[in-house]
């Protein structure tokens, strides 16, 4: 049997898939963070990442192809980096492919693997291959904090802007106070910034969810939150579309990804919503895969199998639930 090997690494965890040609998903490991950038350190990335790959139980040997879609690959020292660690600690693996996590969501809705992602997990990818093979990352040109750690921080700019006088108000307020046990917002103010025991930015992260179901009740403010993050994310998918050869008025797909994209379907309408004004003819997606279905079906992809709908279907019924 030959098996295809798909990684999916962020910053809150890194999955590792392996199917069959037919799409049958055989093996599947999770493990922590796999950034390099993000993790503690570029050797705990790797581990994390290793980790993964072992806990799908698969012999590497029997393995036909792997795409790595990993966050950190931002330039080309990354690939540098990990080709060499993939070449040095998994030997066995062969037909390795190493990108940007961005790249994962394509295949998600754009089978021929062309088009445009744009994956909002904790963080937020913008990747693109271009109509002549052409591909970017938009990485570290992204300049604001955008998906879940975004959405967090703003939200609580919201409540102590509230609380300062120089912000509206906003259902936000309670919510958050509510979720951090708090009275006031500035007994929460202190309890991030405290000298002794500071919360950590991980903390950011988890209140995504409470800004989006805010901003699909209708809170103003949250809906601005949501809004502003949708409008960057729209302005960088024009500037990846750029760089891989596309004119702002093509026809392009456009796969929208990641967990608070799943979490929040107001997320998806911002951002579908945004690339029009910016990309009048893009098709936009809202993949109903995880980015790792993605990275899994680019390892069949680049191995020559022809990928089919029936392939599509049979990841979509045996991939483990996340």
């Amino acid at each position: 049997m030959t098996y295809y090997l798909g990684v999916d690494a962020g910053n809150s965890k890194t999955l590792a898939m392996v199917c069959t040609a037919t799409g049958e998903v055989v093996g599947f490991g999770r493990s922590g963070n796999g950034d390099i950038y993000g993790a503690a350190t570029a050797d705990t990335a790797v581990d994390t990442v290793l980790a993964a790959i072992a806990s799908t139980s698969i012999d590497l040997a029997e393995v036909d192809g792997a795409a790595f879609r990993l966050a950190g690959i931002d330039w080309p020292a990354d690939e540098a980096f990990w080709r060499k660690q993939l070449a040095d600690k998994l030997p066995d693996l062969r037909s390795v492919t190493i990108e940007n996590d961005g790249f994962a969501a394509i295949r998600c809705g754009s089978l021929s693997g062309i088009g445009l992602g744009i994956v909002v997990g904790t963080g937020n990818a913008v990747a693109g291959r271009g109509p002549k093979g052409t591909s970017f990352s938009a990485s570290f040109w992204i300049q604001e904090e955008n998906g879940a750690a975004g959405l967090g921080a703003a939200a609580l700019r919201a409540v102590f802007h509230e609380a300062a006088g120089i912000g509206p108000a906003t259902t936000l307020t309670p919510t958050l106070l509510a979720h951090f046990g708090q009275d006031d917002a500035e007994s929460l103010l202190e309890l991030l910034t405290a000298r002794e025991g500071p919360r950590e930015p991980r903390d950011r992260p988890v209140l995504a969810p409470l800004v989006t179901r805010a901003a699909a009740s209708g809170d103003a403010v949250a809906r601005e939150i949501v809004t502003e993050m949708a409008e960057r994310l729209a302005d960088y998918t024009a500037f990846v579309a750029r760089r891989v050869g596309y004119a702002a008025t093509d026809p392009m797909p456009i796969v929208l990804a990641g967990s608070v994209v799943a979490g929040g379907e107001c997320v998806a309408d911002a951002i579908a919503a945004a690339l029009p004004r910016q990309l009048p003819n893009a098709h936009t997606t809202i993949s109903t895969l995880p980015p790792i279905a993605g990275a899994t079906l680019d390892a069949l992809a680049e191995s020559s199998v022809e990928l089919t709908e029936a392939i599509v279907d049979e990841l979509r019924a045996t991939i483990p639930t996340l």
